[in-house]
């Protein structure tokens, strides 16, 4: 077999070419893209990381956040039960006194209550005394009786208060004065000279009288002078009696 140069030559030619042409034509475009798509996919990747990366950040904040909240709300749900705490301490203060202040009103009203259950039943124990000496001093009175109770009446005009005399001294003074005598039983002559004649010296003059009789004196006598009143009588000193029972009252 012969070599020919020639064609060999031109294969050699040819083939070089060939591989200009692929190389120029074919492999850089090739690489072109792989390099862009390499690169697309490197952004990609750096996107992603970025993305992950800005995710575990807000991850941690999110946290950090939630993690605050849990520390307020537990801060909130002290202070509230704190509040609650004293708000029940303060209402059961309240209510202790209010129950103490109940308490002290009904002790009062039970001690008002037996005082005047006492009172009451004082009254009636006095009612009762002085109904029992009325009926007493009813029967024990007679005319002797009567003559003592003026005898003192007329003893004790002489000591009579500046201010009675006085008064007594004008109302005798007036043009139409008259003495009233009230008695248990009619007074005889000279029980009536005895009075008229003491009582002319505190009046300052002699005076004029009626008499009266009235059962419910029981003993003794009256004597009324305008606005004044002189009195020695049971009846009277019963009076006194029940008033100073009712003042003890």
């Amino acid at each position: 077999m012969q070599l020919d140069w020639t064609t060999f030559l031109l294969q050699i030619i040819n083939f070089l070419v060939l591989v200009w042409l692929l190389k120029r034509f074919l492999y850089r475009p090739v690489m072109d893209v792989i390099a862009r798509r390499q690169a697309a996919i490197d952004q990609s990747v750096a996107d992603a990381r970025a993305t992950e990366a800005n995710a575990r950040s807000l991850r941690a904040d999110y946290e950090a956040r939630l993690a605050e909240l849990d520390t307020q709300h537990a801060r909130q749900l002290a202070k509230l039960a704190d509040e609650i705490a004293q708000e029940r301490q303060r209402r059961m203060d309240r209510l202790d006194a209010d129950m103490a202040t109940e308490r002290e009103k009904r002790a009062a009203l039970a001690e008002h209550e037996a005082a005047e259950r006492q009172r009451k039943a004082d009254m009636a124990a006095h009612r009762q005394a002085s109904a029992f000496v009325s009926r007493l001093l009813g029967r024990l009175g007679d005319a002797h009786l009567d003559r003592r109770l003026l005898d003192m009446l007329i003893d004790d005009l002489p000591h009579l208060p500046a201010h009675q005399r006085d008064g007594l001294r004008e109302a005798a003074a007036a043009p139409d004065a008259q003495l009233r005598v009230t008695s248990a039983r009619p007074l005889d002559a000279s029980a009536r000279h005895a009075l008229e004649s003491a009582l002319a010296e505190p009046a300052g003059r002699p005076l004029g009288a009626d008499y009266a009789t009235d059962d419910t004196l029981l003993a003794g006598v009256r004597v009324t002078l305008g606005p004044w009143l002189l009195a020695a009588t049971l009846a009277d000193e019963l009076d006194y009696f029940r008033a100073g029972a009712r003042h003890a009252g």
